[in-house]
């Protein structure tokens, strides 16, 4: 039961935790927009690129850094 649930965590978080909480609060965000009644489609097709340009952007900066201290 360990295995599953270390691979679903895996799975779902990846790499980068971040991006996992950035679609968490895209969801949410998602989620309160269509109960208040607005128009929430365009949410999550937004916002699951830019969180993606974020965390590239991140992880080139954390590579030139490494390459400057080595």
């Amino acid at each position: 039961m360990r295995r599953v649930a270390r691979g679903v965590v895996d799975f779902v978080v990846g790499d980068d935790i971040w991006i996992a909480v950035a679609v968490l609060a895209l969801l949410a965000a998602t989620a309160v927009l269509v109960r208040i009644g607005g128009e929430a489609w365009w949410l999550l097709p937004a916002g699951v690129p830019a969180a993606l340009w974020i965390s590239l952007v991140r992880a080139r900066r954390q590579a030139r850094g490494s390459r400057r201290l080595s």
